[in-house]
């Protein structure tokens, strides 16, 4: 990604238009994403602001934290979609955008009249993304989601809890948000080829992204195996008992060292070799037949030892670790500053911005930062423009409050 601020849009998406009418983490993340691959993205908030603008600190120039994280490449349009004239808006967007994306709850697009079915007779190109809690139809269909709500019905919150005394526990994050982001933005994509790549029908289609579905995908695979063959006598999935934070005398090291050579690496720099002799230590098949003896045992050893340098003891023997660290030990990582993961941008009223990068690494069509985040409405003529409204037709928009004054 080029992380200088660029004056257009650069990357293999240029030249596609997106409008983007979604909230807070799932619908922005996605459009954002797409945004940075060079898309025009059209962010259409209410004219008081997306809740996210206000809703969470810091805040400067007209911006926060939270909502600059989800909403930069983006250009902003502040209309009402509880007024007629506001959705005849988006009516004459469509027209000629590529993708649109959304995240109401179910039904909520038809009632205000810019469903899928109210926007195909307009555009047959159109890509209608629709990004629902539990998708368009079926018993939960009507009901309001977030993204704990879907961690529990998953399945994926006992097995998070079986280590500290059974109770499920929640990811401490928006991680079906975010899965359901990245997920929604590859269906996306992958509409989008259908409809100009290689033998494209030319003409788009509507796509449901539910967020229990984006979560189960990439979230079960693993869990799945005890019921791969039907039907199963197996018990219920448990965490990979492999899987622990180690604590050192100055803080914390994970990794793993089950094969064979990485647990002679890691009996060598821990100097605790004997461990190699050791009865349900001495392959990886006895290691897999009970993982807490040898566990336990590393534990007490790596305990021993500053982080610094055992993991430098680590790498001398190829064993596959490494230091717990805050967000902010992150951004000044070695590795993630050589890749860029985490940048600083000037903005020219904020001051300096610090983004996370797109993490796609293209060689010949990177992707940009081409915008930071806008203020609320900030390119409302220039978008209204664009759909062919005249000045005064503008003006008259604005005047009766169905776009915001900016």
């Amino acid at each position: 990604m080029d992380v200088r601020l660029s004056d257009s849009p650069q990357g293999p998406l240029k030249g596609i238009r997106i409008i983007d009418i979604t909230t807070m983490i799932t619908g922005p993340l996605c459009s954002q994403q797409l945004g940075d691959l060079g898309a025009d993205v059209i962010k259409v908030e209410p004219v008081h602001g997306e809740v996210s603008r206000w809703m969470v600190p810091p805040q400067k120039a007209g911006l926060t934290g939270f909502y600059s994280q989800l909403n930069r490449n983006k250009r902003s349009l502040a209309v009402d979609l509880k007024n007629p004239e506001g959705v005849a808006v988006i009516c004459k967007l469509a027209e000629t955008a590529d993708i649109l994306v959304e995240n109401f709850r179910g039904g909520v697009p038809d009632r205000l009249g810019i469903g899928y079915e109210d926007l195909r007779p307009l555009n047959e190109r159109l890509i209608y993304v629709s990004i629902t809690g539990f998708g368009p139809s079926g018993p939960y269909s009507h009901q309001p989601a977030y993204d704990p709500i879907a961690q529990g019905l998953v399945g994926m919150m006992p097995m998070q809890g079986q280590p500290f005394g059974g109770k499920p526990q929640l990811i401490q994050s928006a991680i079906v948000d975010k899965t359901t982001a990245t997920t929604a933005a590859g269906v996306a994509l992958a509409a989008l080829y259908a409809r100009d790549g290689l033998n494209g029908s030319g003409k788009g289609q509507r796509v449901d992204v539910p967020m229990i579905d984006a979560y189960a995908a990439n979230s079960l695979p693993d869990a799945l195996a005890v019921d791969s063959f039907m039907p199963s006598d197996l018990p219920d999935p448990k965490p990979l008992a492999v899987l622990r934070t180690y604590e050192t005398l100055d803080g914390y090291v994970v990794g793993m060292a089950l094969q064979d050579n990485h647990f002679k690496g890691l009996c060598e720099a821990l100097e605790c070799t004997e461990l190699l002799e050791r009865e349900g230590m001495r392959n990886v098949g006895e290691r897999i037949a009970d993982f807490k003896p040898w566990l336990d045992a590393i534990e007490a050893e790596i305990g021993k030892w500053p982080t610094d340098e055992l993991l430098e003891r680590f790498d001398l023997h190829g064993v596959p670790f490494g230091k717990v660290k805050t967000v902010r030990e992150f951004a000044e990582d070695p590795q993630a500053q050589h890749n860029r993961t985490i940048f600083d941008v000037e903005h020219p009223e904020a001051g300096t911005m610090r983004y996370v990068r797109y993490p796609g690494h293209l060689s010949e069509t990177p992707a940009s930062l081409h915008r930071h985040p806008p203020s609320l409405g900030e390119h409302n003529t220039e978008v209204l423009r664009e759909a062919g409204y005249s000045d005064e037709a503008i003006e008259s928009l604005r005047e009766s409050g169905v776009i915001s004054a900016s």
